[in-house]
């Protein structure tokens, strides 16, 4: 597969992308480094592998969408109000839980505390936040955190080796950044998430979540832009051309294609990080 037009395209606008990795038909199709490949922070694709984990959890029976989240932290906030005692765990995956603001909670205690503006459920606000409670959620029903979890039942059969992840103030996996991966490795995920969860034979992921993460869960208002106003998943971000992503700060991209039964990943280091998704629908979906 020739992705020749698609670097030409990157190097003309100036375009600071580390990597693109393609996989086409079940193996890698193409690939172009800048820079030699190592694992680099990829910001908010993490959301999408805490979205996985819980999905594995809900099969597992450990975890439901309506779990609420103070029945996880018993005794932890004091006088909950109404708008708190109704937030569950499907609030946080959508990012409806209500906060009016994106924010950066160091613990669960200080994202408990924030007040919320709206009813969960009712209103889209992209937020670090709902990710760590989550994350948070998780580990107290699962007792392990995200990331142990995932180097398991995930990572391992994956042949990925276990990688860096960031703990929060009290002790959880970040769940919303601080992973580190290569983008071959993203790639990797991307076929899993293209194979419905199904690897070597064996169902890491139920179909059924993966299916519905990558499906719109909630609105996302009227942006009037393309690539962020059709919705978001748990975790995802559908796409235009019936494609889904992981989308992390400064050019991470996973872009999972299924029509085409291909993926996409991307890893950057570029605050302009649109016109590297325009150049993925212009330069490389025609070429799948």
């Amino acid at each position: 597969m020739d992705i020749g037009p698609f670097v030409q395209a990157i190097e003309e606008q100036g375009l600071n992308v580390r990597a693109v990795v393609v996989w086409r038909g079940g193996e890698k199709a193409a690939e172009h480094h800048w820079t030699p490949e190592q694992p680099e922070h990829v910001y908010s694709v993490s959301k999408s592998f805490t979205s996985v984990a819980i999905g594995m959890a809900i099969a597992d029976g450990a975890l439901s969408l309506r779990d609420r989240a103070l029945e996880r932290f018993p005794g932890l906030i004091k006088n909950p109000d109404e708008r708190l005692l109704k937030l569950n765990l499907e609030h946080l995956l959508t990012m409806t839980r209500g906060y009016g603001e994106f924010s950066r909670p160091a613990s669960v205690a200080e994202a408990l505390v924030q007040e919320l503006s709206f009813e969960p459920g009712s209103r889209f606000v992209y937020d670090n936040g709902s990710t760590l409670l989550a994350s948070a959620m998780f580990t107290q029903a699962v007792g392990k955190t995200v990331r142990d979890f995932l180097a398991e039942r995930l990572f391992e059969p994956l042949g990925i080796p276990a990688p860096e992840w960031e703990k929060s103030a009290d002790g959880y996996t970040l769940g919303a950044t601080g992973l580190r991966a290569t983008v071959s490795q993203l790639a990797l995920f991307g076929q899993l998430l293209l194979q419905k969860g199904n690897w070597q034979g064996k169902q890491l992921v139920p179909a059924s979540w993966i299916d519905a993460a990558g499906r719109p869960q909630v609105s996302t208002g009227d942006s009037q832009n393309a690539d962020y106003d059709l919705g978001y998943g748990y975790g995802f971000w559908p796409c235009r051309h019936g494609a889904y992503r992981a989308d992390g700060k400064n050019g991470q991209f996973i872009v999972v294609f299924p029509r085409q039964g291909a993926v996409t990943a991307i890893g950057s280091d570029e605050e302009n990080m649109r016109p590297i998704l325009y150049a993925v629908w212009e330069q490389i979906l025609p070429r799948l």
